[in-house]
């Protein structure tokens, strides 16, 4: 076996042991969960847990994406707060058919997905500070629209999407998150854009060199997840039956949180969305298992923030001890 062919494999065995790490702390966490309270494994909790964690996988594909191209995409949360205002505007307001109203949405999150691309593709705005201004922006924009009211009772066609039913079983939010997340995985795996979307995170300097039109990538990477972000924010106000100016506020760390546990690296070029998923899973069984056991939510913040620094310190001495492996 040669010495390119043996790193190969090297890679694919550490990726193979990562993943099955994740899946056995998430394991792990259920078997904790189930002990600890009688009601956690009961049908309703774990379709509550998917549920939950719908709105933050929905939003973990766009932040995989962005973060696998270039970097985070902190605007994500106020994304999807202005998209849900307009949306529910239009519908409430102006009597306007849900699904144009949510086209509209759809459109405007890719609208501000295309600023934050261009601004750090063309204009050369780091990402961080680009999609961070963004996201005062549009929280302002969404305070001034709402005035400090709180848009609810919608329509029960609009609240399809959220509180539905496919097939009377399974709950519309797991419907669109499955979606969401194949196509996912099918654009980045199977697809000439997704190799390009992590040949530019990898290296752009090299990936230019190869042909890749880098600025145009960057820019399709944050118009997926200022679209997401979008979709996100309605399928929320239509499960929860309201709109506020800050609803999207407390999305954005979890979100990142969850794309980092899932083996995401934050310098670019190396992520799956699968990861992503169980990411997000973790998080929500975490905030789940205290719910249940009446914890502070202070030590909710608290014991999430441990997580996210393990997983992440676990990641690197991976990477590092592959390093030394792959320079022997």
């Amino acid at each position: 076996m040669t010495k390119t062919s043996s790193g190969v494999r090297i890679r694919a065995d550490a990726a193979l042991l990562a993943g099955l790490g994740r899946f056995g702390a998430l394991a792990i966490l259920i078997v904790v969960g189930a002990l600890a309270s009688d009601v956690f494994l009961s049908g309703r909790n774990i379709s509550n847990i998917v549920t939950n964690a719908s709105v933050i996988i929905i939003l973990g594909v766009g932040q995989t994406i962005a973060i696998i191209t270039n970097g985070p995409d902190l605007s994500a949360g106020s994304v999807l707060t202005i998209c849900a205002v307009i949306a529910t505007l239009m519908v409430k307001q102006l009597g306007i058919f849900f699904p144009i109203a949510i086209l509209a949405a759809l459109a405007l999150g890719m609208f501000l997905g295309f600023l934050n691309g261009y601004m750090i593709a063309r204009i050369g705005i780091p990402s961080f500070i680009s999609t961070y201004g963004l996201q005062w922006a549009v929280f302002g924009f969404a305070y001034v629209i709402l005035k400090g009211y709180v848009i609810y009772d919608f329509d029960t066609s609009f609240r399809f999407i959220g509180n539905g039913y496919l097939f009377g079983t399974i709950p519309m939010p797991i419907v669109v998150m499955l979606l969401v997340v194949t196509g996912g995985m099918f654009m980045l795996r199977r697809t000439v854009v997704g190799r390009e979307l992590y040949a530019v995170g990898a290296n752009r300097v090299a990936a230019r060199m190869s042909g890749v039109d880098t600025e145009k990538k960057i820019i399709q990477a944050f118009i997926l997840s200022g679209a997401l972000a979008a979709l996100a924010g309605i399928v929320l106000v239509a499960r929860i039956n309201a709109v506020q100016a800050d609803i999207g506020k407390n999305y954005v760390l979890p979100v990142i949180a969850a794309v980092f546990m899932g083996g995401t690296s934050p310098t670019g070029g190396r992520g799956t969305l699968l990861g992503t998923v169980i990411g997000a899973l973790i998080i929500t069984v975490v905030q789940n298992g205290m719910n249940l056991l009446a914890v502070d939510s202070v030590w909710r913040d608290a014991v999430i923030g441990v997580l996210i620094i393990l997983t992440v310190l676990i990641d690197i001495t991976m990477q590092k001890r592959l390093a030394r492996i792959q320079a022997a």
